[in-house]
């Protein structure tokens, strides 16, 4: 028989939960929760991501605009902006993981009484 074949896991999955050993071999538990579909949390990162998007894309093409008039210094100018405007765009998805995810994932030193299988 192929290992292939078989992809059903060996034991029930808990799609509220996400247990993760990592490379340390430390056990982690994971209890937060996806934003809701539009909610008020997923559109304050759609908000973010839309504002890092524009300023990207404006600065990018005034760029492009000045250098096209061989003005060489504002292009340069702008080009640098664009780079600095970049981490704008990971505001969004940082600030969701920094208040509302990271919280919820905790260390253990062993297994938690509640892990399946124990």
């Amino acid at each position: 028989m192929d290992h292939r074949e078989d992809r059903k896991p060996p034991f029930p999955i808990d799609p509220a939960r996400l247990y993760d050993v990592g490379r340390d071999g430390v056990p982690r538990t994971d209890t937060g929760m996806e934003p809701e579909w539009l909610g008020p949390r997923h559109r304050r990162i759609i908000a973010w991501m839309a504002l890092g998007v524009v300023t990207e894309g404006t600065l990018a093409s005034l760029t492009v605009i000045f250098f096209a008039f061989g003005l060489r210094l504002l292009a340069a100018c702008f080009a640098l902006a664009t780079l600095a405007a970049s981490p704008l765009l990971l505001v969004g998805p940082v600030q969701d993981w920094w208040r509302h995810r990271r919280p919820h994932r905790r260390r253990h030193r062993s297994r938690p009484p509640d892990f399946p299988g124990v």
